[in-house]
């Protein structure tokens, strides 16, 4: 009986410890980066060791007792704290400094803003819809920034040359003029003067021994001219001519090829 009981608690300590064993093992892992990689970040400390972070760090409040160096901008804004002396603030309209109870000017202007305003005509509508104008003066003297308006929303409509392009015309910034073939200017357009293009072309009568029997339209190329001319058909003429007896005025039209125009 006393040999059984020994065995028993001779297994069970192996078998204890060999539980053991293999929970040590499955429980640690070895690290996975070569030092110092994988470290924890340094803390902020109040040590006397200088420290730089390479993150940003945001504080509720902060003294700085010695001097500083600033290699970025800094941006001061307004808000409504009780000041103390040597408070420096941006209201918007100038930069100001508290000193002696008030708020003093940084820049000499005395942070008056402005509030009336002279502009330039509004420019042309942009793409964006858009359109802005500038400032030309404003009051009271010695003033600074305000709120001008300098843009608003516009409609936006394409250029002449663009629609004309669109609507496959051909367009002469010159004369702001969009010429289409044929005779006749597609929907939205309407003639332009007289600009066109025609080839030349000469007329006359029966009875061509004169001038006002005779007529002739030049040719032209995208020109504001004329593409039509009259002259007198004789059909008689007693004493000159006894074959000319009697005339009708008669109007000569030259081949017109475009005609120009414009955007209704």
């Amino acid at each position: 009986m006393q040999k059984t009981i020994t065995k028993t608690l001779i297994l069970a300590f192996v078998l204890t410890a060999a539980l053991g064993v293999n929970y040590l093992f499955a429980a640690w892992t070895g690290p996975t980066q070569a030092p110092t990689g994988g470290n924890t970040s340094t803390p902020v400390h109040v040590g006397t060791t200088d420290q730089v972070k390479n993150g940003g760090l945001s504080v509720d409040a902060l003294s700085v007792f010695g001097s500083q160096y600033l290699q970025g901008t800094i941006q001061i804004g307004n808000n409504s704290v009780t000041p103390q002396e040597g408070t420096v603030r941006f209201t918007g309209a100038d930069f100001q400094g508290y000193m002696g109870g008030d708020w003093v000017s940084l820049t000499g202007t005395g942070a008056t803003a402005c509030t009336s305003f002279t502009y330039s005509a509004w420019g042309e509508c942009q793409s964006n819809s858009t359109q802005t104008r500038t400032v030309t003066s404003s009051s009271p003297d010695g003033c600074v920034v305000g709120n001008p308006v300098t843009s608003q929303s516009c409609t936006y409509i394409l250029p002449m040359s663009t629609q004309c392009q669109n609507v496959g015309g051909s367009w002469v910034a010159s004369q702001n003029t969009c010429y289409f073939p044929n005779t006749s200017c597609p929907g939205g357009w309407s003639p332009n003067a007289n600009y066109s293009s025609v080839t030349g072309r000469s007329c006359s009568g029966d009875c061509r021994t004169w001038s006002p029997y005779v007529c002739s339209v030049p040719g032209h190329f995208r020109q504001n001219a004329g593409n039509t001319c009259s002259y007198i058909h004789m059909t008689s003429y007693s004493g000159r001519n006894p074959g000319c007896r009697g005339s009708a005025y008669v109007t000569c039209t030259a081949t017109q090829t475009e005609i120009g125009c414009t955007k209704n």
